[in-house]
């Protein structure tokens, strides 16, 4: 397609308005260059919005104020271990080489706040080589939307009430299954004077740069396809006020548009799981696979064993459509609550996404079905009055659209499952519970789960409680779509072609590229992606 006429000519055109895209028009727009950014939904922000916020580095600039020692090669390490043999060693090395220097320039140059989350381990501490307990982990001060002035409306916000609050306060509080000991005062302040956290505050601060420095960010301008030409690509198709908008970038194209998540075809096409559920906004749709793959972009599949469960509360709503509340690594991490499938059975560690998420897909083969989907979230009126249920808070009367019973033998009735087998279940559990030790599958080992999705005032382990006190709840819980697929790419973020050589002018990072880090999901490694290889791209794009 010869691009003999373009309404507008830039340096670097950045597509998406999450981590990857923001963080990329701002390393373009330090090194002298003219960027932009385009964003397919009426607001800014994307996913990154909606996520723990939390930057994964190792060997960074903040681990000596915690006392922390670290070095690359144990980050590397670490990572290389979670990978499996499907992480990209030159892409992941490239990324534990350069992320403390990419994070200086956004500290230092940009002005992002980061810091250190104190102790906040990695998520494998203890059970994975070159692991730390602390320091690599890093969140930024809460952001205060007022400082964008008229362009505040244009921020996406969070639906979720932690988005207000910071690790360490919630930590101090009691964790997040202890919402009752949340210092409401502060959250209503917050939500008053609206000051963000978590993702929101991430992306906040981020936005605010970039509108510092002039870049515009257009929304409402979807990116419909590439130009190239000579073979290169050399800018885009977009829409805007329902006419093509064709923008020359003279060095690079970089497409940071997120997952597939809200793609039923794509998620039918590359998920083991199918779903269209997900937490994340519906604009996220996979666009940069769609207009990479028309040129020829390779696209790896990658499995994604974390899995998200959610759950939808009837009358609430989202973006147009239901809003999904997430419960792995929230409610189903709480004390005095377990998952179960039709039979009855248990069947990982509730506490941890990611084994979850691998026993979601156990095959039966003599009965040929996946035996742990669907599955339930089961509760006794304890963990109800303790910790609520998404927006029903502690204490409350129990809603009529959940499912309750006096017995344990009602309940399962009422379900659908085995009625004698859960009895058992419950049994056994309650005698783990009461000694805080779960003998069949580790539930609260991990250093990670008791900090994020444990009750820190619970005794004697903090992702367990018995269920003893009716009436017992039952909570239907529906997998998630996942992220198992992205854009082929090289140590320089250049995207792939389905022979193997880079496209010329063409990267991506963040969500749309795939996981450089392998199968193993840890915190942070997907924005810090985005982080660095964006910066990266706009580097190895400029020639320096």
């Amino acid at each position: 397609m010869a691009g003999s006429h373009w309404d507008m000519e830039v340096d670097v055109i950045a597509v998406g308005s999450g981590m990857g895209g923001t963080c990329a028009a701002i390393s373009a727009q330090a090194r002298g260059q003219q960027a932009i950014v385009l964003e397919k939904a009426d607001v800014l922000g994307g996913g990154t919005t909606y996520s723990y916020g939390i930057v994964w580095v190792g060997e960074n600039h903040f681990e000596p104020e915690l006392g922390v020692e670290d070095t690359r090669d144990e980050a590397f390490a670490y990572l290389q271990h979670l990978g499996a043999g499907h992480q990209n060693d030159a892409n992941l090395r490239t990324y534990i080489d350069n992320a403390p220097g990419v994070l200086r320039f956004f500290c230092d140059e940009v002005g992002v706040p980061f810091y250190a989350v104190p102790n906040f381990p990695d998520y494998y501490h203890g059970m994975a080589p070159g692991s730390r307990g602390q320091g690599r982990n890093l969140q930024v001060k809460p952001f205060h939307a007022s400082s964008l002035g008229e362009d505040r409306h244009r921020l996406r916000v969070a639906p979720a009430v932690t988005h207000r609050a910071t690790f360490e306060e919630i930590a101090a509080w009691g964790g997040r299954a202890k919402p009752q000991g949340w210092d409401r005062d502060l959250i209503r302040q917050r939500i008053d004077q609206d000051i963000r956290t978590f993702g929101a505050g991430l992306i906040g601060h981020l936005i605010h740069a970039a509108l510092q420095r002039g870049i515009p960010m257009h929304t409402d301008t979807p990116t419909e396809s590439l130009v190239m030409e000579g073979g290169r690509v050399v800018g885009v198709v977009a829409r805007q006020h329902g006419a093509d908008l064709r923008i020359r970038a003279r060095n690079a194209v970089i497409l940071a548009t997120g997952s597939y998540n809200r793609n039923a075809d794509l998620t039918a096409r590359f998920n083991e799981i199918h779903s269209g559920k997900s937490v994340l906004p519906p604009t996220i749709e996979g666009d940069g696979l769609t207009v990479s793959g028309e040129i020829g972009a390779a696209i790896k599949f990658t499995p994604m064993f974390q899995q998200d469960l959610v759950y939808a509360i009837p009358g609430e709503t989202h973006d147009g459509g239901p809003l999904y509340r997430g419960a792995t690594n929230n409610e189903s991490g709480f004390p005095h609550s377990i998952l179960v499938n039709l039979d009855g059975n248990r069947f990982a560690d509730e506490s941890i996404g990611q084994e979850v998420g691998v026993a979601l897909r156990n095959f039966d083969t003599r009965r040929h079905r996946y035996p742990n989907v669907p599955c339930f979230l089961v509760f006794d009126q304890t963990y109800l009055d303790k910790y609520g249920l998404g927006s029903v808070l502690p204490g409350r009367e129990a809603p009529g659209w959940l499912t309750r019973s006096n017995t344990i033998g009602g309940l399962a009735q009422a379900l659908g499952v085995d009625g004698d087998r859960l009895n058992k279940t419950i049994e056994r559990f309650n005698q783990f519970a009461r000694a805080g030790k779960d003998k069949d599958f580790g539930r609260g080992e991990f250093p990670f789960a008791n900090s994020v999705s444990g009750d820190l005032t619970n005794t004697p382990n903090p992702n367990m409680g018995p269920l003893e006190h009716p009436p017992y709840y039952g909570l239907p819980l529906t997998p998630t779509a996942t992220s198992s697929a992205g854009v082929m790419t090289n140590e320089n973020a250049q995207v792939l072609h389905l022979r193997g050589n880079p496209i010329p002018g063409l990267y991506a990072c963040g969500s749309t590229a795939a996981h450089y880090y392998g199968i193993g999901y840890q915190a942070g490694c997907e924005l810090g992606g985005g982080m660095t290889f964006g910066y990266l791209a706009v580097k190895h794009a400029s020639g320096s």
